[in-house]
């Protein structure tokens, strides 16, 4: 069984393919990945869940990696 984090890997390298397969640019189809999931992660959890998300991540740009940690929202 994959963790979450190598599926995710996974659907990244997979969207990098699909996107050069058909003459895009891998950065500009990540961008609309990212637009997309925080439309169905605010379906899925609300507003005050994904924003508590997108603060985390804001706030650990730059500190390199990803860590499996207790975050606000009731992100894991």
């Amino acid at each position: 069984m994959a963790s979450k984090y190598a599926l995710a890997k996974e659907l990244i390298a997979s969207i990098n393919e699909s996107a050069t397969a058909n003459n895009l640019s891998a950065h500009d189809v990540q961008e609309a990945t990212l637009v997309m999931l925080v439309q169905a992660l605010k379906a899925a959890g609300g507003a005050d869940y994904t924003r508590g998300i997108l603060q985390y991540e804001i706030d650990s740009l730059g500190s390199g990696g990803v860590y499996e940690i207790a975050r606000g929202g009731g992100h894991s």
